[in-house]
């Protein structure tokens, strides 16, 4: 017996399989012009093709991507956008993960139980990040000239981070502006301005 346990010991030790790096969610919808940059590989598509941490949606004037991911949250990529799925990790024992990077364009997202717990859900775009704790919000390019737009439509909280600091969107309907790499004070959109956000993730 005592043989056999140091034969045990002696044996190499079995490495634990690598995480899925596929096992992030899936696409619910495509409209229009869309591509999918997966590693060297360009990829069109569909209902239900499987997401992949790296994943990198590119869509057309006029075309947008919807993601459902593992968790129950949901993205929209809006028009002429670049939307990259950086890191999506959920974890027992430590602060969920969810890292994406937008280029250019727009998004909007309602993130699912990811945020029920401690957690890191953030947005990174050329001019600051946008982190949320559980909420309904919107982050893109082109409502304001040369700047970055960001509004809380529902949720618990939204912080915009840029070089000068961080601002926090603590209400439904409040929004602020990255401009000249600094976000403005909190102000509550207007229904035309909230409108045309909407118009950038809505086909």
């Amino acid at each position: 017996m005592r043989a056999f346990l140091i034969a045990l010991l002696l044996l190499p030790a079995v490495a634990r399989p690598a995480a899925d790096p596929c096992r992030v969610g899936e696409v619910t919808r495509i409209a229009g012009a869309v591509s999918l940059q997966r590693d060297t590989r360009v990829l069109v598509p569909v209902t239900g093709t499987r997401l992949c941490q790296g994943d990198r949606f590119v869509t057309g004037p006029g075309s947008i991507a919807e993601l459902r991911l593992r968790d129950g949250s949901r993205i929209s990529v809006g028009k002429d956008s670049e939307f990259v799925i950086r890191e999506y990790r959920i974890y027992r024992d430590r602060p969920n993960q969810a890292l994406f990077e937008l280029t250019r364009g727009a998004f909007r997202s309602i993130t699912g139980f990811i945020t029920k717990r401690s957690h890191r859900y953030e947005v990174r775009t050329p001019v600051g990040t946008i982190g949320v704790r559980g909420t309904d919000f919107w982050g893109g390019f082109g409502l304001t000239e040369g700047g970055l737009d960001v509004i809380m439509l529902e949720g618990k909280g939204v912080y915009v981070d840029t070089p000068a600091g961080r601002v926090e969107l603590d209400k439904a309907g409040l929004g602020t502006t990255v401009v000249n790499g600094a976000a403005q004070a909190p102000v509550a959109w207007g229904q035309d301005k909230i409108g045309r956000a909407v118009a950038t993730i809505t086909p």
